[in-house]
């Protein structure tokens, strides 16, 4: 069970925040920030309403690339590690995820001629789903097409850039793309009981990250059929790399240790 949670948690995460490959189409999302000179490892521990939740530990290669980060969730409920493997071009082509020490599940990634991001698969054992991306002509992702698949449905993001600073992602539901359920067994009392069930039906939800010229979120809002749902604001403070050691919004607050390789 806390590996079947890690991984959905992974899976959900993994939609909305690029991890750190090296494309052109990474800068077209919103990442959480830049990264500025020769970086080593950071660690970062992030705490919702001053309480320890995860502690995330990524090792970086010479060339800027993620070789692996190891992370953990409190209070001790899950653990794992993922490691990054690159072709010939220096793309990410696969990210292996191996949770509570046992559970390995794997995600790919599939360049055009180009290099440039066209498509994302996941697996759990088999094929579980897939991400298919469309790019414009200057590189950036314009729209990604999320799927299960044994499921008809179709989650669509669509991203608009209206300036240099800002970055806009509508997305939208067809069909039931989202049916989750977890389930807990009692194997003396030969019984199961449902713990949650979440479905998503029909619907339009939009946000709009605003950055500043670091590349760092300073504000996102978020809108659910056209009306506004929540506003969140982020600070930061910064080290003489000019990369964050401590962002903060209103629930969240995340600091990081930052170690660079010597020039």
């Amino acid at each position: 069970m806390k590996s079947s949670i890690l991984i959905k948690f992974l899976l959900l995460f993994g939609l909305f925040y690029s991890c750190n490959k090296k494309s052109e189409n990474t800068n077209s999302e919103f990442i959480e920030s830049k990264l500025f000179g020769k970086v080593k490892s950071i660690e970062t521990k992030t705490f919702k309403n001053d309480t320890l939740k995860s502690v995330e530990l990524k090792i970086y290669r010479k060339d800027g690339n993620i070789e692996k980060s190891k992370f953990r969730f409190e209070p001790n409920l899950s653990y794992g590690e993922k490691l990054f493997k690159y072709d010939n071009k220096n793309n990410l082509e696969q990210e292996i995820i191996i949770s509570d020490g046992d559970t390995t599940n794997t995600h790919l990634y599939i360049y055009n001629n180009l290099g440039l991001l066209k498509k994302e698969e996941y697996y759990e054992n088999k094929l579980h789903c897939m991400t298919n991306f469309k790019i414009d002509s200057s590189g950036k992702i314009i729209e990604k097409n999320f799927r299960y698949v044994n499921s008809d449905g179709l989650r669509t993001f669509k991203f608009y850039y209206p300036d240099s600073l800002t970055t806009i992602t509508k997305e939208f539901l067809r069909g039931n793309p989202d049916l989750t359920t977890q389930i807990k067994i009692y194997p003396k009392e030969n019984k199961k009981e449902i713990l949650r069930k979440d479905i998503f039906p029909k619907s339009e939800w939009r946000e709009v990250f605003y950055h500043n010229n670091l590349g760092n979120i300073i504000k996102k809002e978020r809108f659910y059929e056209g009306k506004k749902t929540k506003t969140e604001n982020f600070t930061y403070e910064l080290d003489f790399e000019n990369n964050w050691v401590k962002s903060e919004s209103e629930i969240i607050r995340k600091e990081r240790k930052i170690q660079y390789y010597k020039k």
